[in-house]
């Protein structure tokens, strides 16, 4: 059941549209490797500031994620998912665009419910550029 409970929460982080809605699945003690500085975010205050300008960034459509791949493994407190997600957006001024990316997320059960404790998002770097490639396909 515990797989499938983080699961439902992976969906709910790919659809969600706003802050709140993102900051609803981390606990409170979240620790964030991002892809935009800064190097660490902690507590709910830096994560919540990236998401705000992620989403103030993002026109409408905000977006689309689509999960290209999911995995979870989790027993009964503690859960970890790693997933190769695709995101497309248009900018502040309309243009389009896209990404390729990973993400992990390291989970905890409180209670009933599961929250995000850890998450990493990262881009790989081509070492002949030093530039971050956002479009591998998986």
């Amino acid at each position: 059941m515990s797989k499938e409970q983080i699961a439902a929460l992976e969906h709910a982080f790919i659809v969600a549209t706003t802050t709140d809605e993102v900051m609803a699945l981390m606990d409170d003690d979240h620790v964030r490797y991002d892809d935009v500085a800064p190097l660490q975010m902690t507590g709910p205050a830096d994560p919540r500031a990236s998401f705000d300008q992620f989403f103030d960034d993002c026109r409408e459509p905000r977006g689309h994620f689509m999960s290209l791949q999911v995995e979870v493994e989790a027993d009964d407190r503690i859960g970890v998912a790693h997933s190769l997600m695709h995101f497309t957006w248009r900018d502040a001024t309309g243009t389009p665009a896209e990404a390729a990316f990973r993400v992990t997320h390291c989970l905890r059960k409180k209670g009933d419910h599961w929250k995000i404790y850890h998450s990493h998002v990262s881009f790989p770097i081509n070492p002949a550029t030093g530039m971050a490639e956002m479009n591998l396909n998986a």
